[in-house]
C-alpha cells in the first residue's frame, strides 16, 4: 500500500474517541502562539555544506513550494526527484528520455522533497523526525549523497524556502510546529507552535510572511517571519453555504416515531482536507488553499445516517487568501445553490492533496486523490472551484503535482500505483492523454495484495458501495486519524475518532459500543451513509489496511524534569485518588470493555452510557468526548464533576505533570527497534501479515 495511512469512515469507530489532545476542531480557531524553544537542534553548519561544489542540476522556474515531488534542470535535460514513502527512496527521472535514471535509499519515508538554491536535495523524513539534505553528483545517474540530517519536532512534512533563500521552513504534523532553518547552515534559528495538523507552507513574495495549511480546523495559519515573537495569525476558510441558511425539516429517529421538527437555520460549512497549499506569481499576489467544506449536520437533532442526508456532507472548494491583506477572498468560499447535490457528488475533489500554479496559462492545478483524476483551474476566477478549465486520469493515489513551464507539461506523482504521469499542457496537445512511467517497486511493500486493495478503497471517493454522497473513509479520517468534527447521527452527537494505533484489541467499537468487530461496524457506517456495501474480500482487505495503519513517531521524553514530569504523572493516573485507571486500564488497552454512565448524555443522545475509550495517542486529537464538547485535554481534566474519575481538583503542577503522562500513551511496541518499523508498509510495530493481507 502506498501513501502512507490515513483513515476511515466518520463514525469509524468509538472506541478510540476521546482523544485528541491539540487545539482545535474543524471550526474552532485555537489560541495563537508565539516562538518556543528551538526542539532536537543538531549541529550541522559545515556538515551540510556542499562537498562537490556546484555540480548537478538547479531547480526548474525557481520553485521554492515543498511537494512529493521536484523538477530540476540539468542543461537541456529536466529530472524529477520523487519521494516514495512506501519505499523510503527517492527515485530520480529523466522526463526527457521518459526512464528512471537512479534510485536513493533514505533511512525513513520521505513525505515531501525541495531542491534548494545551491542545488541541494531537502527531504522531510516523517517516521524519523528528521529533515535530510541530500546532494547530487556530476552524474545523475548516481544516487544522491547523504550530507546531514536535522531533528525536527514530530512528523516533519512541509517545506518551503523564503525569496531570499536565507531560510528553509519545515512543519511538523503531529508536532504542531513551523520550524525556521538558515537556509546555509540549516540550522534551526527558531520554531512557533502551530495549531493541529499543519502540512503544506508557503511564503509570501516578500517574504515577510509563512502561510500553513491545515488538516482540519478551518483554517490556514500566518506566521510573521520578520519580528521576534513571530505572532500567528488565524485565516478563516470556512465556506459560506445558502442551502444551510435556509431551515428544513427531517425525520427524527425511534423515539420520535414519525415526527418532524425544522433544524436550526446554519450557514457555515466546516474546512478539511487542508493537505495542499501553493502561491501564484500570475496572477500575482493569490494563495490557494484546496480544500472541503463539510456540513456534519446540527447536533442537537438526531439524523438518520452521519450528517444531514438531504444533501451531499462534503463539497470541493478552493479557498484563495489575498496575499497583500492577508485574508480570505469571501468570494472563493461562496457555494452555489447546486453545490452539495447528491447527484453532483462523485465527481467532487473530496480528497485534494497537492497543488501547482502554472502562471503563463493562469491555472491552478490540484490533485485529488479519491477520484484518482488532476483538475485545471481558472487561477484569476473569483472561485477557482466554480472555474473548472479541464480534468485528467491518473493512475491511483495522485499525491504530488508539479508544472514544468519551460517543458509546457504537468508532471503527477501516484503513490498507490507508484506512477509518474507526464500531461502536455502546450495547445496543440488539448485531447492527449498523460504518458505515463511505472516506477521501479521493493518488493513485498504496500503495492501489493490485500493491503494495497485496503488502502484504494479507503481512499475511493466516489464509491456508492460505501456512501450516496461521495465520502470515503479518509474524508472523515484524514491520515488515519480524524476531522476534529462532531456529527449528527441516529443515536446523538458523535466526536470522529483517530483509528490509526487504536484499533488493536480494543473492541467493542463505536461510542456505544454496539460492535463487537471492525467489520461489524463497518457495515453498519456503510449503511448510515447509505451505500450498498463492500463485497466479503473488499471488507476483509479494508480491514487489514485499517489494523496496519502508520502512526507518528512519538520521542521519549527526556531525561531529568521531563522524564520526573511524566513519571508524576503516570503515578497520579493509576492512583485511587485520581481513579483514572480504574476504566482506562493500563493492563489492558487503556480501556475496561465496560459502558458507564458519567453524566455525559447530550440533548439528541438516546442512551446515557457510552464506552470507554482508548487513550492511545490522547495527546493530538482534540477536541474530547463522544460529542467534542471538551476544546483542550486541560478542559476535560477540569470539566466534568467526579463521575468520571476525581482530576478537577488536582493543583496545576499536577494537572500538567498528568498531561504529560497522557502524551506518551501509544500502542505496545512489537518490535526491537522502533526506527526500523514505523512508517513501513504494515504500520509501525504491527503484527506481520500472511499473504493474504490478514494479521498473524
Amino acid at each position: 500500500m502506498r501513501h502512507t495511512s490515513r483513515i476511515g469512515w466518520v463514525g469509524l469507530l468509538g472506541s478510540g474517541a476521546l482523544l485528541g489532545l491539540s487545539l482545535v476542531g474543524c471550526g474552532r480557531p485555537a489560541p495563537t502562539s508565539t516562538a518556543s524553544a528551538v526542539q532536537g537542534q543538531q549541529a550541522t553548519g559545515a556538515r551540510c555544506a556542499r562537498r562537490h561544489g556546484s555540480v548537478g542540476p538547479v531547480r526548474v522556474d525557481d520553485n521554492r513550494e515543498g511537494r512529493p515531488l521536484a523538477l530540476a534542470r540539468l542543461q537541456d535535460r529536466t529530472l524529477a526527484f520523487v519521494a516514495d514513502e512506501d519505499d523510503a527512496t527517492l527515485h530520480t527521472v529523466d522526463l526527457t528520455s521518459g526512464k528512471e535514471i537512479a534510485l536513493t535509499p533514505l533511512p525513513g519515508a520521505p513525505a515531501q522533497v525541495l531542491v534548494l538554491k545551491d542545488g541541494r536535495v531537502a527531504v522531510t523524513l516523517r517516521d524519523r523526525n528528521q529533515l535530510q539534505i541530500l546532494e547530487p553528483t556530476a552524474n545523475p545517474e548516481n544516487p544522491l549523497d547523504s550530507l546531514c540530517t536535522v531533528e525536527l519536532p514530530t512528523e516533519p512534512i512541509g517545506l518551503a524556502a523564503s525569496p531570499d533563500d536565507r531560510l528553509v521552513l519545515v512543519t511538523s504534523g503531529w508536532g504542531q510546529a513551523l520550524s525556521a532553518l538558515d537556509g546555509d547552515s540549516l540550522r534551526v534559528s527558531f520554531q512557533v507552535p502551530l495549531a493541529r495538523e499543519p502540512r503544506a507552507v508557503v511564503v509570501s513574495g516578500d517574504g515577510s510572511t509563512a502561510y500553513i495549511s491545515h488538516v482540519v480546523g478551518s483554517r490556514a495559519s500566518a506566521v510573521d517571519l520578520g519580528t521576534p515573537e513571530h505572532p500567528v495569525r488565524t485565516v478563516d476558510l470556512s465556506g459560506q453555504d445558502p442551502n444551510l441558511a435556509q431551515p428544513r425539516r427531517r425525520n427524527l429517529v425511534k423515539a420520535v416515531g414519525n415526527a418532524f421538527r425544522a433544524e436550526s437555520p446554519r450557514n457555515n460549512r466546516s474546512a478539511c482536507q487542508g493537505f495542499a497549499l501553493t502561491r501564484s506569481s500570475d496572477p500575482q499576489g493569490r494563495i490557494f488553499a484546496p480544500q472541503v467544506l463539510v456540513d456534519p449536520g446540527n447536533a442537537e437533532v438526531p439524523s438518520g445516517g452521519y450528517g444531514d442526508g438531504f444533501m451531499a456532507s462534503e463539497v470541493a472548494s478552493v479557498g484563495v487568501i489575498d496575499e497583500a491583506s492577508g485574508e480570505t477572498i469571501r468570494a472563493s468560499l461562496q457555494l452555489r445553490p447546486e453545490d452539495g447535490q447528491l447527484h453532483m457528488a462523485t465527481r467532487e475533489c473530496l480528497l485534494p492533496r497537492s497543488a501547482a500554479v502554472d502562471p503563463s496559462r493562469k491555472s491552478l492545478f490540484v490533485s485529488c486523490l479519491g477520484g484518482d483524476t488532476v483538475v485545471e483551474y481558472d487561477a484569476a476566477a473569483p472561485n477557482p472551484h466554480g472555474a473548472e478549465r479541464r480534468r485528467w486520469s491518473v493512475p491511483a493515489g495522485p499525491t504530488g503535482v508539479a508544472v514544468d513551464g519551460l517543458g509546457h507539461r504537468l508532471v503527477v506523482w501516484s503513490q498507490f500505483d507508484q506512477a509518474l504521469s507526464v500531461v502536455d499542457l502546450s495547445e496543440q496537445a488539448t485531447a492527449r492523454r498523460p504518458v505515463t512511467l511505472a516506477l521501479s517497486r521493493k518488493a513485498k511493500t504496500a503495492a501489493e495484495g490485500d493491503l494495497a486493495l485496503g488502502r484504494k478503497i479507503f481512499h475511493a471517493a466516489g464509491n456508492t458501495a460505501i456512501s450516496q454522497d461521495g465520502r470515503t473513509c479518509a474524508s472523515c479520517h484524514p491520515d488515519g486519524r480524524d476531522d476534529a468534527l462532531t456529527w449528527s447521527t441516529p443515536e446523538g452527537p458523535r466526536n470522529t475518532p483517530m483509528l490509526a494505533g487504536r484499533l488493536q484489541k480494543t473492541g467493542p467499537f463505536g461510542w456505544n459500543g454496539s460492535s463487537s468487530t471492525v467489520q461489524e461496524h463497518l457495515h453498519q457506517t456503510f449503511q448510515r451513509l447509505r451505500g450498498s456495501g463492500l463485497q466479503e474480500h473488499e471488507l476483509a482487505a479494508l480491514d487489514s489496511f485499517l489494523h496496519a495503519m502508520h502512526t507518528p513517531r512519538l520521542r521519549a521524553p527526556a531525561p531529568g524534569s521531563e522524564m520526573a514530569k511524566v513519571a508524576r504523572g503516570k503515578e497520579i493516573f493509576e492512583s485511587a485518588d485520581s481513579a483514572c485507571a480504574t476504566c482506562h486500564r493500563t493492563d489492558d488497552a487503556f480501556i475496561d470493555r465496560t459502558k458507564h454512565d458519567v453524566g455525559s448524555k447530550a440533548k439528541a443522545d438516546n442512551e446515557t452510557s457510552f464506552d470507554t475509550p482508548t487513550l492511545r495517542f490522547v495527546g493530538a486529537t482534540a477536541p474530547y468526548f463522544h460529542d467534542g464538547r471538551y476544546a483542550t485535554l486541560r478542559e476535560m481534566l477540569l470539566g466534568h464533576d467526579g463521575k468520571m474519575g476525581r482530576t478537577s481538583h488536582l493543583k496545576p503542577a499536577d494537572l500538567e505533570a498528568l498531561e504529560a503522562y497522557l502524551q506518551t500513551l501509544l500502542p505496545p511496541r512489537r518490535c526491537a527497534q522502533r526506527a526500523s518499523c514505523a512508517y513501513s508498509p504494515r504500520g509501525p510495530c504491527s503484527p506481520r501479515s500472511s499473504p493474504r493481507g490478514k494479521p498473524t
